[in-house]
């Protein structure tokens, strides 16, 4: 009786329940097929309320982006959450592109790239890193210098001399 009594406190206690919430968020992203639309971007991922982090369900914390208009998804490896800006037209293509920012592992540190729709197919134009920690953090990542577009993004090994991120332009 005592063995299946400890064997049944051992259930009892092994079983976890983690208080969970699907998160929603939706971009707006301006025209990118090309057509008269604006598209739309959707993230969704499980949170664990308890501890405020993203639930992976494995070791890789895929997430998903989804588009309005058939647009093909894009999913991006070892996030732990996904803010997304939309941008003018970068290549000539004459429809926007996107700017995924992408949560690591690292604290405030994102990782940045611009993708790029064209003939039915994403393409990544462009990557860096960056130390966000407020929301004016997200804006002014993309400049144009002598005719060409650059993405900002800072070097996590090195500091300027004030003692701050030294940054780092990506041609796109």
């Amino acid at each position: 009786m005592k063995f299946t009594l400890v064997i049944l406190c051992l259930v009892i206690l092994g079983c976890e329940t983690k208080k969970m919430e699907t998160v929603n968020k939706k971009f707006p992203i301006g025209n990118i097929n090309n057509y008269k639309d604006n598209d739309t971007a959707f993230v969704n991922w499980k949170r664990n309320i308890e501890i405020d982090e993203i639930e992976c369900g494995g070791n890789n914390c895929l997430i998903n982006i989804e588009f309005t208009e058939n647009i093909p998804k894009i999913s991006i490896d070892q996030s732990l959450g996904i803010f997304i800006s939309k941008t003018g037209d970068l290549n000539d293509d004459k429809a926007n592109e996107i700017l995924i920012f992408s949560r690591t592992n690292e604290g405030y540190w994102n990782n940045i790239s611009v993708w790029s729709f064209k003939g039915r197919k994403w393409n990544e134009i462009a990557k860096t890193r960056a130390f966000i920690s407020e929301n004016l953090d997200f804006e002014n990542r993309i400049t144009k210098e002598d005719g060409n577009y650059y993405l900002i993004g800072e070097n996590q090994w090195e500091e300027d001399e004030n003692g701050d991120f030294k940054k780092i332009k990506v041609k796109i």
